[in-house]
């Protein structure tokens, strides 16, 4: 039986498998008993990875089935700052997986930055989770959080970029309505004072995550990085979530208010 190799993202985690992704995002979504419910993200990676300081040889031989036939649902590799320690080149898939156990797939795809315009909206994934407004493009600002030179940085990044539409060229006066964020004005604050602050390049709108509330409000897509490499998986359209991914699009989109 095969075994797969995942990187939970919420929480942080790696973890061998004998189910496959859609079945892993229901598991850990909503367990064996269905008495759990929340979203999951997860990155597949290259199961034969060897890394000095991770136990991914033991815990790779107990990923056995169980004596009476059934997978081993989850061996744990480890569950603290497993990201940091994972090359870029490893990763493959993106899996987000709703509350209600419904899994996307999203493949890498090459990065263009000239789609990015404007101050950005950051939602921060993993290892660390506030939403950060930023002027710069999602390829430099995983460069600049992630730069050791800088007093504070972060060895290895994930997130996701949100939806800002007329606010991210005209933060003070661009209509917001169409935008699913509850505390508009402390947002346009954060943005503003970007456009004011040119030596400033983030800005922490909120300082946490709320994990049901992400993939509606979803732009561009994922993004992980550190100092030496960067990977990007882009959200499909809405368009095309309505139609090639009906059932998952109205599980994520089901609550509205961000």
């Amino acid at each position: 039986m095969q075994n797969y190799l995942y990187l939970s993202l919420i929480p942080e985690a790696l973890i061998f498998s004998q189910l496959p992704p859609d079945r892993f995002g229901k598991y850990l979504s909503i367990g064996d008993k269905k008495l759990t419910r929340g979203p999951a993200i997860f990155f597949e990676v290259d199961p034969d990875l060897d890394v000095e300081g991770l136990p991914l040889k033991s815990a790779r031989e107990k990923c056995t089935t169980h004596p009476d036939g059934s997978e081993r649902r989850s061996t744990y590799v480890s569950i603290y700052a497993a990201l940091a320690k994972i090359p870029i080149d490893s990763i493959g898939n993106l899996f987000l997986t709703t509350k209600d156990g419904i899994t996307l797939k999203l493949e890498r795809s090459e990065y263009s930055k000239t789609f990015s315009k404007g101050f950005h909206l950051y939602q921060e994934l993993c290892p660390v989770s506030p939403k950060v407004a930023s002027p710069l493009e999602p390829k430099a600002f995983s460069n600049y959080v992630t730069d050791p030179a800088n007093p504070i940085s972060l060895p290895k990044i994930v997130f996701a970029e949100l939806r800002l539409n007329g606010l991210a060229t005209d933060p003070e006066n661009s209509p917001s309505a169409n935008l699913p964020y509850k505390d508009m004005n402390h947002l346009r604050e954060c943005l503003t004072s970007l456009a004011y602050k040119t030596d400033k390049m983030t800005k922490i709108v909120h300082r946490d995550m709320n994990q049901n509330l992400i993939y509606p409000v979803v732009s561009s897509g994922f993004y992980i990085g550190d100092n030496t490499g960067f990977a990007y998986y882009p959200m499909p359209d809405e368009e095309v979530l309505e139609k090639d991914h009906h059932t998952w699009w109205n599980s994520a989109t089901s609550v509205s208010r961000f």
